[in-house]
């Protein structure tokens, strides 16, 4: 149904990853059965001598809030952890928690994006504005080309498999330049680095069973951590690899306000809150995880230069 609704032009919006990415970052294992389609279709009108192209939209969405990221999380963790997986205690439903929760569900708004990204063939390469493909090399090819031997279009399963994985690839790698980096992802993953940083010795598991209540995270600390990513993220928009929210362009101390209160909006449990003093909190490091994975395989953490005195993460007495 797919290939012959492809073939007749009808255009098929789908999720390659299935649903979201249950560790909270950009999916990176793409279900190649649907995606296969588009190669057959391909392949059946360049068959048939008609010149028509199938086309290729990477769309990446971005959120705030997932309103399954605690349930995601969790599997997630579940899934890569087995035996060192412990599930911790939900204190999540109590009376004040569900106040709190209701009191921002009808006081607070939440934003959503949707990058578009640049068209491309069912082999990867870019089109232009009337449908041409080029290589990587900026030569313009013929996709009939890639589907022929011996002179004729022919059907080669193990051919079109190989080809499905390539835009596969090709797609994963669109969706880290078409991603747009909002402030809570930003933050989040400023503020998860420091504790990660604070705790060289522990493994993942170890950090997430860290009591959220212990920790506060000096206010200028984390907007110096912000400035530093700030500068990376900045070379890397003007370089084409990725793309960055308006509100990312602001001061660092605006950012860090910005991205604080919109961080999971939703959630019972606030990833990051501000304390009285202004400092910043967290009252669920596992939620907090599941957002600071969303820039995760970047490598931004490395353009911070971490000094201890400047990004100490206070105990709480």
């Amino acid at each position: 149904m797919s290939n012959l609704s492809i073939q007749r032009g009808v255009n098929s919006l789908f999720f390659p990853g299935g649903t979201h990415a249950r560790s909270g970052e950009l999916e990176r294992d793409l279900k190649l059965g649907l995606m296969g389609t588009a190669v057959e279709a391909q392949r059946a009108l360049c068959r048939r001598g008609e010149n028509k192209k199938v086309f290729i939209v990477p769309m990446v969405i971005g959120y705030h809030f997932v309103i399954e990221a605690p349930f995601l999380i969790e599997q997630h963790l579940r899934y890569i952890g087995k035996e060192h997986y412990l599930r911790l205690r939900d204190d999540s439903l109590s009376v004040r928690s569900w106040l709190r929760f209701i009191w921002r569900f009808f006081s607070t708004t939440s934003d959503i994006t949707l990058s578009v990204g640049k068209p491309i063939d069912v082999l990867g390469n870019f089109v232009d504005a009337n449908g041409r493909s080029f290589d990587r090399f900026g030569n313009e090819i013929n996709i009939a080309d890639y589907f022929t031997a011996n002179n004729e279009v022919n059907e080669d399963r193990q051919r079109e498999s190989e080809y499905t994985k390539l835009l596969a690839e090709r797609i994963v790698e669109r969706y880290a330049v078409e991603n747009v980096v909002l402030s809570s992802h930003l933050i989040a993953f400023a503020v998860f680095e420091m504790l990660l940083h604070q705790n060289p010795k522990l493994d993942i598991f170890g950090i997430l069973r860290l009591p959220p209540d212990d920790y506060l995270f000096p206010f200028d600390a984390v907007a110096g951590v912000v400035e530093q990513m700030q500068a990376k993220l900045y070379e890397w928009e003007r370089e084409g690899k990725i793309k960055l929210a308006p509100e990312i362009h602001l001061r660092a101390p605006e950012v860090v306000r910005h991205g604080v209160k919109k961080l999971g909006v939703f959630h019972r449990e606030k990833p990051l809150g501000f304390s009285k003093d202004e400092g910043i909190t967290s009252s669920n490091f596992r939620v907090l995880y599941f957002y600071h994975n969303r820039l995760n395989n970047y490598g931004l953490e490395k353009a911070v230069q971490w000094k201890s005195e400047e990004i100490e993460v206070l105990k709480v007495d």
